[in-house]
């Protein structure tokens, strides 16, 4: 039987499964608050430019090899922090014979504060040639104010530690006030890897381009007068040094046993021009107890062939020196 009022259902009802009309339902309205709404939008965005920029520049970051990040940090320097005295023209250079091993550099007179061979421990005035060296040295700088004063000596004595004999002559400079002549000392730098004489000439000239960005105009060596020829004769005509450009001031002998000493290296010298071999190349070694070894092509590109060379024949390649007579 069908109830009295038939007819459609009414707005907000519904039949049910027996056909009775129940009211509808209302969905649940939930509200997500608006600061977090805020984030959730910042994010995205924030996501979907970063994607945007990998997208456009990912394939191009790449790491540089090791070389590289040093070529790129080398070429951060100006050139006047590369070469702090590019400025000079010419070399004084000090050959060092000793490792100061003393605390008080005021006091370099005393036997004590050097590192002493028997032989030498045997010479009066010994140490105080090696002043008559640091001092001829500074007053030669002092004189060419176009010079670079170079101290010049490795770390040759293992029982003196590793202390290089030229670090030792520069503070003795310095405790004495450059003798008079402080200006120079913004001038004076120190070789730390020369183990015999012609690496004090070899070296040097190589660690005065790193100085000052090229190479010197002219040459000043200071030692002991008996081993000039050797200096002068041997090891500038090794390195084909102009001899016009080229100087060598020296000390007096402190004994005849030096000079005749110095005959027997001469002529190790004149056979082996180089120290490559045999009992040179021994001392050498023998002079390196911390394992420094000599400079590497890298450091001075144009003496690149002349820092391998090992002779007997004299180097044949292109010096920068040679190029300017």
């Amino acid at each position: 039987m069908l109830p009295l009022h038939s007819g459609p259902p009414q707005p907000g009802t519904h039949l049910s499964h027996r056909g009775s009309a129940q009211p509808a339902r209302r969905a649940r309205n939930v509200t997500i608050p608006s600061t977090l709404q805020t984030a959730v939008a910042v994010f995205m965005l924030f996501a979907l430019l970063v994607a945007l920029a990998y997208r456009a520049v990912g394939s191009d970051i790449q790491v540089a090899p090791a070389s590289s990040r040093r070529l790129l940090r080398d070429s951060s320097f100006s050139r006047a922090r590369k070469f702090p005295v590019s400025n000079l023209s010419t070399l004084i250079l000090v050959a060092g014979h000793s490792v100061y091993t003393g605390l008080d550099y005021h006091d370099a007179q005393g036997s004590s504060s050097w590192y002493l061979l028997d032989y030498q421990k045997e010479v009066k005035g010994q140490t105080e040639s090696f002043m008559a060296h640091i001092r001829l040295g500074v007053e030669q700088a002092a004189a060419d104010p176009k010079s670079v004063l170079l101290f010049s000596g490795g770390k040759t004595r293992a029982s003196a530690g590793p202390r290089a004999e030229a670090e030792g002559y520069w503070l003795v400079a310095e405790a004495n006030d450059w003798f008079g002549f402080p200006e120079v000392r913004r001038r004076a730098f120190t070789e730390e890897k020369a183990r015999d004489s012609f690496e004090n000439l070899l070296f040097g000239l190589c660690r005065y381009y790193e100085l000052t960005g090229h190479h010197p105009t002219h040459v000043t060596v200071v030692g002991y007068e008996f081993k000039k020829a050797r200096f002068q004769d041997m090891h500038r005509a090794a390195v084909r040094y102009p001899a016009t450009s080229f100087s060598y001031v020296g000390t007096p002998a402190l004994t005849p046993s030096a000079v005749d000493g110095e005959a027997a290296a001469a002529a190790a010298f004149r056979t082996d021009p180089y120290g490559c071999s045999g009992a040179l190349a021994a001392k050498r070694a023998e002079r390196d107890p911390f394992a420094e070894g000599g400079y590497g092509p890298d450091r001075c590109p144009a003496m690149a062939g002349l820092l391998n060379w090992c002779g007997p024949d004299p180097f044949p390649g292109r010096l920068p020196w040679a190029l300017r007579r």
